[in-house]
């Protein structure tokens, strides 16, 4: 981070990260499995597009011309981009938040994910650590993945759901009984922003097979920090939409 003129900025460096041929494999079997629609193999891979510098900041120029809060692109370089800076991650507010705090801003959230996608946009990765705030705002980072353009809008957007409510079970203070009174809430709250039926259709279509994955995991559960305990209190929860 550094300032010029009066206003901070962050430099940001992209590493190149090739999706592997199981990766690939996986989302094709998934996304037929949950939508019905098989999708070409080139369309999964993570292009070359993806990893340059120009793609990130074009999305971030894209989403900004679109009216969503996201950093401002001051540079771009073949090496790097630089962005105005706007504010401190959620994960780490979180830490220090006391629970009044997290039970107004985390359902907001989720209200505003739920707005984002009415609108018709997916993230690619919508958790909390991607999240800022500044001066009572919210902003969206990190739009290194490009799987949303290929994917059905509604997967894109089911995935940004899943993977909002995973990275607050079990955050900082968030405990398991809070985090199972939490989720529920914030589910409600997304939908009344974005009531999809065809997000509820997904996440019904993936539940049996998630019962099943939650069922193995638990097994093991005992040899593992949070993880396993974020998919079993995950997979309960997605089992109350109808």
């Amino acid at each position: 981070m550094f300032e010029h003129e009066g206003r901070r900025y962050v430099v940001k460096k992209l590493a190149e990260k090739p999706r592997k041929l199981a990766q690939t494999l996986f989302m094709r079997w998934l996304v037929k499995r949950l939508t019905g629609q098989p999708l070409p193999m080139r369309t999964l891979a993570l292009s070359q597009a993806a990893s340059s510098m120009d793609f990130e900041a074009k999305r971030l120029q894209a989403l900004a011309a679109a009216g969503v809060r996201v950093p401002r692109v001051a540079l771009v370089t073949p090496e790097f981009f630089v962005l105005e800076f706007c504010g401190t991650v959620v994960a780490t507010l979180l830490e220090k938040w006391t629970p009044e705090i997290w039970r107004r801003e985390l359902p907001r959230l989720a209200s505003e994910l739920g707005e984002f996608h009415h609108a018709g946009q997916w993230h690619g990765g919508a958790q909390i650590k991607n999240i800022t705030l500044l001066d009572g705002l919210s902003y969206r980072i990190d739009f290194e993945e490009n799987f949303g353009e290929f994917l059905p809008l509604a997967v894109a957007q089911t995935a940004d759901l899943v993977l909002f409510l995973n990275s607050i079970s079990l955050a900082g203070p968030v405990g398991e009984m809070e985090s199972r009174e939490l989720l529920p809430q914030l589910l409600h709250d997304y939908f009344a922003a974005h009531l999809d039926p065809e997000i509820k259709q997904i996440i019904r279509r993936a539940l049996p097979l998630l019962k099943k994955l939650a069922g193995l995991a638990g097994l093991f559960q005992r040899w593992s920090k949070k993880g396993i305990r974020r998919v079993l209190i995950l997979v309960d929860v997605l089992a109350t939409v109808k």
